[in-house]
Formats: C-alpha cells, sequence, structure tokens
C-alpha cells in the first residue's frame, strides 16, 4: 500500500500508481464503499482501451476504450 499525503486518505488502501482523487468525495463517508469505487478505478493513464476485454465489455455496457474506470466488479482488466 502506498502512503498518501491527503490525510482524507490516511486510512484508506490507497496502491502507488492510482490517484485516490478520482474517486468521488461524497463516497469517503462509507469506507466500503469508497474502496469498491476505488478498486473499479483502472491505474493512472490506462484506459478501457489497454484491456483484453475492451470489445466485448465496450459492447454489453456501452462503454468506450477512453474510459479510465472498468465496467466488471471485481474490476477484470488485464493488459494487452
Amino acid at each position: 500500500m502506498a502512503k498518501t499525503t491527503n490525510s482524507k486518505y490516511a486510512n484508506l488502501p490507497v496502491i502507488e500508481g492510482k490517484s485516490p482523487e478520482r474517486v468521488r468525495e461524497m463516497y469517503l463517508n462509507i469506507p466500503s464503499d469508497w474502496k469498491d469505487q476505488y478498486d473499479m478505478l483502472l491505474m493512472d493513464n490506462v484506459t478501457c482501451g489497454d484491456c483484453i476485454h475492451a470489445n466485448k465489455c465496450n459492447g454489453m455496457f456501452g462503454g468506450e476504450d477512453k474510459n479510465t474506470r472498468c465496467q466488471f466488479h471485481p474490476n477484470r482488466f488485464l493488459k494487452k
């Protein structure tokens, strides 16, 4: 787990390369909801188009290659 300098995220499971600021602040009130939302994020600078499941996911859920959040739960991102 990476350390964050922002005290809002100090007790949350933040990993290096995935910015916690990308999760909406409303989820901070319920840590389990925040974690679920955080888990759905792709790593920084990665998009759905980089995933081997992109064509299937985009077809099923109407996603786009530019998305930065996985549509599956739990996150099933696998780099091409």
